[in-house]
């Protein structure tokens, strides 16, 4: 199973790879739009799961996930950010409404890895393993 992180701060990049690497699972990272339908398109569209914070330098993490769930309809997608999506863009909340919403999880930053595990889990149906016990995000 491939996930997929878009995270263009390099600590919460490596706190959310360390977290997600209990799972046993191929890791894809992108800092960038550009970089996530790349590692997308590296995988020939195989991508399991999305992880995108929302808020990106030059872009939306919710835009890579229309995009990206338009060309692979099975797409999950946890979306991290620092606001609630009342807090959010116009053109943010309108894209996310775009996105099926049983595909989709919000992750309030900060998150414990315990919680970013079990969104993971709640969206991809696999059992739950234990979760390291640090705080992330």
């Amino acid at each position: 199973m491939n996930i997929l992180i878009l995270e263009d701060e390099p600590y919460v990049m490596a706190l959310t790879r360390s977290v997600l690497k209990t799972l046993g699972q191929q890791i894809l990272e992108a800092s960038t739009a550009d970089e996530a339908i790349q590692r997308f398109q590296e995988t020939d569209g195989i991508v399991h799961l999305l992880i995108a914070d929302v808020t990106l330098r030059v872009s939306s993490g919710i835009r890579v996930a229309v995009e990206l769930r338009s060309k692979f309809g099975d797409l999950k997608v946890i979306l991290m950010s620092g606001y609630p999506p009342d807090m959010w863009g116009e053109a943010d909340k309108r894209e996310l409404n775009e996105l099926p919403a049983g595909s989709v999880a919000i992750l309030q930053k900060p998150f414990m890895p315990a919680t970013l595990l079990e969104t993971v889990h709640r969206l991809l149906r696999v059992p739950a393993q234990s979760a390291p016990a640090q705080g992330a995000g």
